[in-house]
């Protein structure tokens, strides 16, 4: 009894956070079904098309020019495709389990954040974690720290930065301290456990998720307090 016990109190509380995060997704799409995500439906067809192009010859050539970000390009470059870089297929991750993490998350976010917040964090953090790991490879060729110079010849594509960041901002929202726990330690114990590049992006893109919480959720309402007493 006791020890069932124990196991009871967090097994209540990943149920509540989990309702808290699931339930408003669930009510929605039996409202309006998949016209409640277009941006997440989107999304994942565009990893799943990259996906199938990059097994014919002439495919790859198009998704290497349109989408491949690699920090050893020329900056101009690198913002050219960080667009579309978001959706090529990730260089550790199959590209099923890239639509998979997609349409979960970004579903999710999408109902939970609404479609512009989504879509306004999504390429805010492949911009600024792309741009991080340019920055993560510059100070390793200068000071002689930082990522290894291979670095700069791997594929820095996928979702996964950005699922990240969007995951941090919804359970932060929806007080899932636990489950955002949970994440945090995940993030932390990779970039440990495999000490790549993909690793330090997805620590940059937690930072990322707690400052888009603060930005748009904590600071309209920390500005609208201030205002009240003055109306008043």
């Amino acid at each position: 009894m006791a020890g069932s016990g124990v196991w009871w109190a967090p097994a209540r509380i990943l149920a509540g956070e989990a309702d808290r995060i699931f339930r408003p997704v669930l009510v929605e799409l039996r409202a309006r079904g998949l016209r409640a995500i277009p941006f997440s439906l989107c999304s994942a067809a565009l990893i799943a098309a990259f996906g199938l192009l990059q097994h014919t010859n002439s495919g790859w050539w198009l998704v290497e020019h349109v989408a491949a970000v690699y920090q050893a390009l020329p900056i101009w470059l690198i913002l050219l495709r960080l667009p579309l870089s978001m959706f090529a297929p990730a260089p550790d991750l199959p590209a099923w389990g890239a639509v998979a993490q997609v349409l979960v998350v970004f579903a999710v976010a999408e109902i939970q954040l609404g479609r512009w917040r989504t879509l306004l964090v999504a390429v805010c953090t492949n911009a600024l974690t792309t741009l991080s790991a340019r920055l993560m490879w510059w100070v390793g060729e200068m000071l002689g720290v930082g990522t290894p110079q291979i670095d700069a010849y791997e594929l820095d594509t996928g979702p996964s930065t950005v699922v990240v960041s969007l995951a941090v901002y919804v359970l932060l929202r929806c007080r899932a301290y636990t489950l955002l726990a949970v994440t945090v330690l995940a993030m932390v114990l990779e970039t440990v456990l495999l000490p790549n590049l993909a690793g330090r992006e997805h620590l940059v893109a937690v930072g990322l998720g707690v400052a888009a919480f603060l930005l748009g959720d904590r600071l309209p309402v920390a500005l609208r307090d201030r205002r009240r007493p003055e109306i008043q």
